[in-house]
């Protein structure tokens, strides 16, 4: 039975916490906007609290399904993965987001993962790690327009 596996990353960002934490709470509606070359869409499930991606992952598009909890206390945010393209490498798969509050109005995206391989084979997140730091600074680099 293969074990479960975490990896972890940390951007440094020049947006407020509450700031990036409110448009990426409301991601069906801001995200895409902030994000376009890699949120490519997004359906809200009626009834189910579980939404469809469309996505741009390394260069591939690819589809996932998810249900979000929020903690808005702690700025933080679990996406929990159940089908789609990523389900293709792993047998299950969460990422936890939290925006830690810095001075001068920063703060730090720290994404987080929880994964377990189907096989051995499975590759590691990278590329989900990759596309959650270019995510970031899309959406930072729109903020700061605004």
């Amino acid at each position: 039975m293969a074990q479960m596996a975490k990896s972890m990353i940390e951007v440094e960002i020049k947006v407020s916490a509450d700031k990036i934490f409110q448009a990426i709470k409301a991601t069906s509606r801001s995200v895409p906007k902030l994000s376009p070359e890699k949120i490519l869409s997004v359906e809200e499930q009626v009834g189910d609290d579980t939404k469809n991606w469309t996505l741009s992952v390394d260069g591939k598009v690819e589809k996932m399904k998810e249900r979000v909890e929020i903690d808005e206390e702690n700025k933080s945010m679990t996406v929990f993965v159940f089908d789609g393209d990523v389900m293709e490498n792993y047998s299950s798969f969460k990422c936890n987001l939290q925006i830690i509050p810095k001075l001068h109005g920063r703060s730090i995206a720290r994404w987080s993962w929880e994964y377990e391989k189907l096989n051995s084979d499975s590759p590691a997140p990278n590329k989900y790690m990759d596309f959650a730091v270019y995510l970031t600074r899309d959406i930072e680099s729109n903020l700061l327009k605004t």
